[in-house]
């Protein structure tokens, strides 16, 4: 992807859409830097990377007209580790997501007078999982029906020391829905593969599944498939092989 203007970036968090509500997102992995300096090195330091770690700082405008509002989402969840995660640079079916688990743990709200009222929110990794790099599935959409949900993606065959990961944000709950999510050599899945079963799912939420292992040689196209539903579904998701 060439460089562009950021305009369209999108933040999911559990069951909520935050893309509207902000104007300033970042994303930060780091790993602590370690001296292992030793005499005899020559006079330059040697290092090496230590735990690593995930942040997230979101910025926008304040709103608490509703429920589905910056303030009550912010202060409902805060403190809560493990909310499910979903950023992406453009919000388009096959754009690169970075997905991981968080707490919200830091929330400011108010500035200054004759200004539009600000808010922030501030999210930290909360499990060994870290963030992972993959690509939008779905993007935001309503669903009533079976069949393929989103867009195949080409993630390579994930080698015996990789894993697949999937996260879903159901932002609107019908009855019940379980998605499958498949795997195939070819981008018109010959002969897809269902790899894990996502669900039922029956309210709104986030839900990281359970990472698949790796070794599944030639297994290079993706997508998730709706195998059962019941009423209508507001739904995102995006996989992941690192």
């Amino acid at each position: 992807m060439a460089t562009f203007a950021l305009v369209d970036a999108t933040t999911w968090i559990h069951d909520y859409d935050w893309t509207t509500d902000l104007n300033q997102i970042s994303l930060s992995a780091s790993a602590e830097e370690l001296d292992s300096t030793t005499f005899g090195g020559g006079g330059y330091r040697s290092r090496k990377g230590g735990l690593k770690s995930v942040e997230s700082s979101l910025a926008g405008f304040w709103q608490s007209a509703t429920a589905a509002a910056p303030d009550p989402q912010a202060i409902g969840a805060l403190g809560t580790a493990d909310r499910v995660v979903t950023m992406t640079p453009t919000g388009v079916a096959a754009a690169t997501a970075y997905m991981f688990q968080a707490g919200e743990f830091t929330y400011q709200a108010f500035g200054a007078i004759g200004e539009m009222t600000p808010f922030s929110l501030g999210l930290m990794g909360t499990n060994g999982v870290g963030v992972v790099r993959g690509q939008l599935a779905a993007a935001k959409q309503s669903v009533n029906a079976t069949g393929v949900l989103g867009s195949v993606l080409n993630l390579g065959a994930p080698t015996s020391t990789q894993y697949v990961y999937c996260a879903v944000h159901i932002f609107s709950a019908g009855t019940t829905i379980t998605l499958q999510l498949q795997s195939d050599t070819a981008s018109n899945f010959p002969s897809a593969t269902t790899q894990a079963t996502i669900g039922p799912l029956t309210t709104a939420g986030g839900t990281w599944m359970t990472r698949l292992p790796g070794a599944l040689v030639g297994e290079t196209h993706w997508r998730l498939n709706i195998s059962a539903i019941t009423g209508t579904f507001s739904i995102g998701a995006a996989i992941g092989v690192q």
